[in-house]
């Protein structure tokens, strides 16, 4: 990461000093533009055309418009490169001392007298401007439209001759144009044309950073607000999740205790009818082996680490025998891969995610044709359980959210997808999905394999 970092700075510092070194390539590159105003300002006076020496002013406009720019927006990335912050006074400090070596060079390689005056008064606006701008992704895009305003009207401030007594335009070629502009219209084009502009995008500049800043403000509120909104909803998912398991377990709860008391009683008759009447015996044997399994289920709903030892055909056979499809027009195939280790897995718990997953992929059809695949079979690490349909399958967008807690298409309290994923990984399992909108659904779950020994003692348990 810090590698990453010192990377990114030094390619940031290298287009800041690009940038840079362009500024001081454009007086070269348009060496022309400087000939063509100065001979425009001398057939201006000589024509006495004031239109020929506005359209000669906007030249030069454009044409330190275009230094000043690349020489500032390197001078920023520089800054940014050494302080690594842009919103910290370092950075502020660093950007005045960076732009002002630059344009003392500047001034002494191309002797352009300039005073520093206005490019002192034109870092301070740009300084305090960006304070403003939000300090994200687009920030230098944003950065940039300000610079390039406020340079635009820092130029036309230089060509105000009522503020030459402040240092404001003193190189030779603003000087010039402002000596023409008194000698054909007595300074009252340039004091009107030049104060107006200079208000106007100065004025522009300052608009467009407020509405920037009410803006990022806007966003920064909304997103708030959404994630407000998310957290919220989370949390009544969470308290709607505990409740109806609380509710269960007590419920569940309560089934045992009167469970008990039936088991009890009816070994009670089973001895007292015992010696009267023994063909009683055989239905007493199967309402004592239907209590206990009713004892056992309780308790592994009761207690979700209690796991035994399952066959694959079992757990299989178990979760079919309680779904409801004889009176839908849809096929389920079942391929259960021969000599499967037993699982370990807390049956009722298990069965009951197998049956969310098989029972939302029925509602899917709608009560249309469908047909549901059930494969599971041995891979290198632990048994794979692949369920696939060929119903309308999931949309891109709802895949990433389907095993969050409340998300539902269904208008529904959006647990049972959460509840499966959990019970999943409580058995140290993981569980994927794979969907084409309009063909098919597969979900793949995969469970550990137990060690040898450990199988071993539970064969041994399945077969007691």
């Amino acid at each position: 990461m810090v590698m990453v970092n010192i990377k990114k700075y030094l390619i940031f510092g290298c287009i800041g000093f690009l940038l840079t070194a362009y500024g001081f390539l454009v007086p070269i590159l348009y060496d022309n533009w400087s000939v063509y105003i100065n001979d425009h300002i001398y057939n201006s006076i000589i024509q006495k055309d004031s239109g020929l020496l506005l359209i000669t002013t906007f030249v030069y406009i454009a044409k330190y418009l275009m230094t000043f720019f690349f020489i500032y927006f390197g001078s920023a990335i520089l800054a940014n490169t050494l302080t690594k912050r842009i919103n910290t006074v370092m950075f502020s400090i660093s950007l005045i001392v960076l732009l002002f070596l630059t344009l003392i060079f500047y001034n002494l390689l191309f002797q352009e007298h300039f005073s520093y005056t206005g490019h002192l008064f034109a870092a301070g606006i740009i300084i305090l401007l960006q304070l403003y701008i939000p300090k994200q992704k687009h920030y230098y895009i944003i950065f940039s439209i300000i610079l390039f305003l406020v340079l635009l009207a820092i130029q036309w401030l230089y060509l105000i001759p009522a503020f030459t007594v402040l240092g404001f335009g003193t190189n030779d070629l603003a000087a010039s144009i402002k000596m023409a502009d008194q000698f054909l219209t007595g300074n009252s084009l340039l004091n009107t044309i030049a104060t107006i502009f200079f208000i106007v995008f100065l004025t522009i500049a300052i608009i467009f950073t407020i509405l920037i800043h009410l803006l990022n403000r806007q966003l920064d509120t909304l997103k708030k607000y959404h994630l407000q909104g998310k957290e919220l909803k989370e949390t009544r998912t969470a308290l709607i999740e505990s409740k109806v398991y609380e509710e269960i377990s007590m419920l569940v709860h309560d089934i045992k205790t009167p469970l008990v008391t039936v088991e009890g009683l009816v070994s009670l008759i089973e001895l007292k009818l015992q010696t009267e009447n023994r063909t009683l015996r055989p239905y007493f044997a199967r309402v004592d082996h239907s209590l206990k399994k009713m004892n056992d289920m309780i308790s592994e709903i009761l207690y979700e680490n209690n796991k035994q030892a399952l066959t694959v055909n079992k757990l299989i056979e178990y979760v079919t025998s309680h779904l409801n499809i004889d009176n839908q027009l849809i096929k389920l195939r079942i391929d259960i891969d021969e000599n499967l280790p037993p699982i370990h897995v807390n049956k009722i718990r298990f069965s009951r995610a197998i049956s969310n997953i098989l029972e939302n992929a029925i509602s899917s059809f709608a009560e249309k044709k469908g047909f549901i695949h059930i494969n599971v079979k041995k891979i290198d690490k632990g048994i794979l359980f692949c369920i696939k349909d060929n119903g309308p399958g999931i949309q891109a967008e709802h895949l990433k959210d389907i095993w969050q807690a409340g998300f539902s298409t269904k208008n529904s309290s959006g647990i049972g997808l959460s509840f499966v994923k959990r019970v999943i990984e409580n058995h140290h399992g993981h569980i994927t999905v794979t969907s084409v909108p309009g063909k098919q659904t597969q979900m793949n779950i995969t469970l550990p394999l137990q060690e040898a020994g450990e199988r071993m003692n539970e064969y041994h348990h399945i077969n007691r």
